[in-house]
């Protein structure tokens, strides 16, 4: 008899419903030796507490939750799979076109926008990299949608719309929102004038106990998606979930989260604190 895995994801909007049917049914549809059920949680700290109490079997961690997995169980943690977009994610510093601030040093003594402090792309990781380049400024932190990790981007809308409306100077916010942005053509005063160093964003998390079968059968499962995409369905599901293809997290890839663990370890992010 086939074990069903229970998979866990957050609710950050209702769209994420049908994509976990999709992957869910073409699991449970296929030959790959597993099962699979999930379920949806209001936060990333419940569903991190829920891994490490074995709750559920693996979690759709954003790099923050799949940080402080790593650190609760001693680096011993693994990544499975990943979205092709969850490598080389950047966070983009932005101004109005007037503004002339062209280098991070331009921003000493301005007012910058940061978003949730959950969120790595949004705040974690520009406060990082304006520490480390010793630029002294004013934050104000929008922490508009805590609990999410930044997964629904209103922090950065928050932080684009007082850039526009002339309270802040620059902001920081996700290069995600920031593509978004440049094809609706919905922010056409604000510029982006840095760029952070790459780094990875979502991963599927398990436990170092977690059976390598299973986790082979699971990754299995998800990396044959890759040759489905002339079915409908798996475009569709791939299209809401923001990938062209999954990729097995190796090396590189964790290497990919050195920084993100170095800025949490600095700015005391690494606890699982609900």
């Amino acid at each position: 008899m086939k074990k069903t895995l229970l998979l866990g994801a957050v609710a950050y909007d209702p769209k994420v419903v049908p994509i976990w049917d999709i992957i869910r049914d073409y699991a449970n549809d296929g030959d790959f030796g597993i099962k699979l059920d999930y379920v949806l949680f209001s936060n990333y700290e419940r569903q991190v507490e829920s891994l490490l109490r074995g709750h559920i079997d693996i979690a759709w961690n954003t790099n923050v939750a799949w940080i402080r997995t790593l650190h609760a169980t001693h680096k011993k943690a693994q990544a499975l799979i990943m979205r092709d977009t969850d490598i080389e994610f950047t966070t983009k510093f932005v101004a109005r076109k007037n503004s002339n601030l062209q280098n991070l040093s331009d921003l000493r003594g301005k007012k910058f926008g940061l978003g949730s402090r959950d969120s790595a792309q949004a705040a974690i990781i520009p406060l990082y990299y304006l520490q480390k380049a010793s630029i002294a400024t004013e934050i104000v932190r929008y922490d508009s949608d805590l609990g999410k990790h930044g997964d629904t981007g209103r922090s950065e809308f928050d932080v684009l719309d007082a850039i526009k409306q002339g309270k802040l100077d620059a902001g920081a916010i996700g290069s995600s929102t920031w593509i978004r942005v440049l094809q609706e053509g919905s922010y056409p005063e604000i510029a982006s004038f840095w760029t952070s160093p790459g780094y990875c964003h979502c991963n599927f998390s398990v436990l170092p106990s977690f059976s390598k079968e299973l986790s082979e059968c699971f990754s299995k499962m998800l990396l044959s998606q890759n040759e489905r995409k002339n079915d409908p369905i798996i475009t569709k599901m791939m299209s809401m979930e923001g990938l062209n293809q999954w990729k097995e997290v190796g090396k590189s890839e964790l290497n990919g989260y050195n920084d993100l663990y170095s800025a949490m370890e600095e700015q005391n992010l690494l606890e699982n604190n609900l």
